[in-house]
């Protein structure tokens, strides 16, 4: 799969002369015709007398006769070796049991350790540091009144999964490679699914100046979450079809029954009734930890009408924007329908984050890891329409396009 390689750490001299030299030719082995062949880099029987420099300037040129598998070990060894990933680097080589043979190595002579070892280790570690990045997640529920309890899946029934997921998206042209990372927290389960994109094609220059042409698959991350207290799939896909067979595959792999999450029939979670009944004072968060503010500074109101009236105010406060208006939504119930509201989440520190509500099931966010604590802030003012006791299939709606 694809990404985009912009090293780091290994088309600097200094910092791969700090990487011990066998460790590093180790590593480079695989590649040793390529880079002294088609290169031109020497390659020393002694490592003292090895060619930081010349090594430097090769990875800084990458072309497309550099192999695709180096390319890839490159993007995981320089990504990740760094202040931010080697405590999350031990966490998992530690859970895996495995030896590094050496005590205290540094950041890059980890992740090439590592990768030697296992490179599903840094794999997973990688995926994990995509979760940080702003999501749209859908909410698919299961009507199981006596839901089994979720382990962490075993090594079989992720293979199984992956599979059927690498057959589904086959079909749909964007490839095999499909891998699912499970993740077990304390608000729930979470999985990240990794999978190729349609391929792509894009104009290069090539090495002796003509045009040419370069066709790659794109690499995207999907994450699912599930929350066994409400019997919840929350889901952030691109599409409505990749949405459908998460449900439909994790259903089957995870609890053995393909319709154990409802998909074409939506059961809601979201509801922004408050914002009507009990106007500003729906955004209290006196009760919650971590939040200190909450602003509603976007709101989307349907009127009704045969001409999709729709009006989108935008204020630093649509609550101050309409008193001076001297509008009540309480007032417009019986001819208005709310459809989206965005609310502006400051926690404890100054940090501020932004949300989306849109019912029935959709909810984006700055950064899913904030997730609990505005879950806990949207539960206890009743955006939340599922709470643990779960739901039942009369609560199911017909699925929106």
């Amino acid at each position: 799969m694809a990404q985009t390689l912009r090293l780091k750490r290994f088309t600097n001299v200094a910092i791969l002369k700090r990487i011990n030299t066998q460790l590093l030719m180790q590593f480079l082995n695989p590649y040793r015709d390529f880079l002294t062949g088609q290169r031109g880099m020497s390659w020393p029987a002694n490592p003292d007398h090895f060619d930081h420099t010349s090594l430097a300037k090769i990875l800084m040129s990458p072309s497309i006769d550099t192999p695709e598998s180096l390319l890839d070990a490159l993007f995981f060894v320089d990504g990740l070796a760094d202040a931010d990933c080697y405590d999350r680097i031990l966490e998992e080589i530690q859970e895996f049991g495995v030896d590094l043979g050496v005590e205290d190595p540094t950041p890059e002579d980890l992740t090439l350790r590592v990768w030697l070892i296992d490179p599903n280790i840094l794999e997973r570690v990688h995926a994990e540091q995509n979760r940080v990045r702003p999501k749209t997640f859908q909410s698919f529920f299961t009507t199981e009144v006596n839901r089994p309890s979720l382990m962490f899946p075993e090594t079989d029934t992720v293979i199984a999964l992956e599979n059927d997921l690498n057959k589904w998206f086959e079909f749909k042209k964007k490839g095999r490679g499909a891998r699912v990372f499970p993740f077990p927290r304390e608000d729930g389960f979470w999985f990240l699914v990794r999978h190729g994109q349609r391929i792509k094609r894009e104009g290069t220059v090539e090495v002796d100046g003509d045009s040419g042409s370069v066709f790659y698959r794109p690499e995207k991350f999907d994450v699912l979450i599930y929350y066994p207290q409400t019997g919840e799939l929350a889901i952030y896909a691109d599409t409505k079809g990749e949405r459908e067979i998460y449900c439909q595959l994790f259903g089957r792999h995870l609890f053995a029954d393909d319709d154990f999450f409802c998909f074409g029939n939506i059961i809601e979670k979201y509801s922004l009734l408050p914002l009507i009944e009990n106007a500003r004072a729906s955004l209290t968060c006196a009760d919650v930890a971590g939040i200190t503010g909450i602003v509603l500074y976007e709101l989307h109101i349907q009127h009704s009408s045969n001409q999709r009236d729709i009006e989108i105010r935008r204020a630093d406060d649509v609550f101050v924007a309409l008193k001076h208006q001297q509008r009540e939504l309480q007032d417009e119930q019986s001819s208005t329908r709310l459809i989206k509201a965005k609310f502006k989440v400051t926690f404890v520190g100054g940090r501020e984050r932004c949300v989306t509500i849109t019912p029935p099931n959709t909810a984006t966010f700055d950064r899913e890891t904030d997730n609990s604590m505005i879950h806990d802030w949207l539960t206890k003012r009743g955006f939340v329409k599922v709470t643990g006791e779960g739901v039942h299939a009369d609560e199911a709606v017909l699925a929106m396009a």
